[in-house]
């Protein structure tokens, strides 16, 4: 999991660590990141995103650089959340966009209907990033999704799922042809989305304290975890073998099993 040090960058104080859940224990894996979010594993490396750096980190815990600002074709705003290739040779990355524009002063979203909704910059992206080789923008800006947050192979060959943070949006994406779908809106504050093999999708809410579970369609919604807090469920691990979702409390600095069920 990652750990996420002072807001302000260079600092080095970001971590990923190790936990047991059966245990609760906690070791540290590697250090001197600033602030790390998204990560996965390739199946050799685990590969983090770092607000603008790309890093990957091997089994002994050290970290090489994969991509930095300068790697990309587009200027780079806050690089969020990944998601494994299934080749294992690449990882796709999620750039949030306008993410600066899309709360009040007071923190909270602005409403749907807002003008200051309509004003939020359409610049989110997604990005292949390769182990090695060019970095290459397969989904391009939309208003399907306008702050792009949690990114996750679908269940389809060739697809995407996203979750959009402002709307909240839970959006299929073809790749080869950029088609973004809609499958179910209205998860505001949307950080994380996983599928379970029986097409089960599964979505945090940040802003909420909330995680949903919906059919592949969209539909049938449940709520498994509710009453958490706000600026606090980010984005979780689906173990389907332990039959539950490990998800972060970011504000309590807790992770709760949660049963998928």
């Amino acid at each position: 999991m990652t750990i996420q040090g002072a807001p302000e960058l260079g600092r080095n104080d970001g971590e990923v660590r190790t936990l047991d859940p059966k245990t609760g224990a906690v070791a540290t894996f590697a250090t001197g990141l600033d602030n790390p979010r998204g990560i996965a594993f390739t199946g050799k490396y685990l590969v983090v995103a770092d607000t603008t750096t790309v890093w990957t980190i091997d089994k002994n815990g050290v970290k090489k650089v994969l991509a930095t600002p300068a790697s990309f074709p587009k200027t780079i705003e806050f690089l969020n959340d990944v998601a494994a290739a299934e080749d294992g040779d690449a990882v796709y990355v999620s750039e949030m966009g306008g993410r600066g524009f899309m709360r009040d002063p007071n923190g909270y979203l602005w409403p749907v209907d807002s003008p200051q909704g309509a004003a939020i910059p359409s610049s989110a992206r997604v990005y292949r990033i390769p182990l090695t080789g060019k970095i290459t923008e397969v989904v391009k800006p939309s208003r399907k999704t306008l702050v792009l947050n949690g990114v996750a192979p679908s269940r389809k060959p060739g697809r995407l799922l996203m979750v959009d943070m402002f709307y909240g949006n839970v959006v299929e994406t073809d790749l080869e042809q950029d088609r973004k779908k809609i499958i179910a809106t209205g998860f505001r504050g949307a950080d994380g989305v996983a599928q379970g093999h029986d097409g089960s999708i599964y979505v945090s809410s940040f802003d909420n304290g909330t995680v949903w579970k919906m059919d592949r369609d969209g539909e049938n919604v449940q709520v498994l975890l509710s009453g958490v807090g706000r600026s606090t469920t980010a984005d979780f691990l689906l173990d389907e073998r332990a039959n539950s979702l490990l998800v972060p409390d970011t504000l309590h600095g807790t992770v709760h099993v949660v049963p998928r069920c």
